[in-house]
């Protein structure tokens, strides 16, 4: 098996995780993706991979971070959420992540919009809407970087092959 072959099984299983990643918290996700896309064209001289198609790749990494840092803020602040919420959405997401990862990345936002709202307001309806809210943004962010990261194997594969 040639160094080329091997290398490109490695960069199908390093796109592979970040899908992956893009599901499952504390992986990398699209930067992985994007990272494993410029090794690859590292180790190939940068004649396929070349600046132009990183440049966009690059870009598309950075949309996929300014969704995953948006994404789940925004769904709290369209079901009505005040600055509270919002903020009690983002501290959740983290002490998600960091305490109860995996089942943290759900039940983090969730209750972090809930209780930062119904501190500001005191209406536990109003609480829970915002709660819900933010696992919308979270999951629609989610969806948003699973296509995105299938586009950028599809596009890895259209221009190696």
């Amino acid at each position: 098996m040639s160094a080329d072959t091997i290398a490109l099984i490695l960069a199908l299983i390093f796109i592979i995780l970040g899908i992956a990643g893009t599901v499952i918290p504390l992986l990398p996700g699209v930067p992985l993706i994007f990272i494993t896309i410029a090794a690859y064209g590292w180790h190939e001289g940068f004649q396929v991979i070349n600046a132009r198609f990183l440049v966009i790749m690059a870009a598309l990494t950075i949309l996929s971070l300014l969704v995953d840092y948006l994404s789940t803020a925004l769904g709290a602040s369209y079901f009505g959420s005040s600055k509270s919420g919002i903020w009690g959405a983002i501290i959740g997401t983290f002490l998600g992540l960091v305490i109860f990862a995996p089942v943290g990345i759900f039940l983090g936002p969730w209750l972090g919009a809930s209780i930062g709202e119904y501190i500001a307001c005191q209406d536990i309806n109003r609480a829970m809407k915002s709660g819900i809210g933010t696992v919308i943004g979270l999951f629609s962010g989610l969806v948003f970087n699973l296509i995105l990261a299938l586009v950028m194997l599809v596009a890895f594969l259209i221009k190696v092959f």
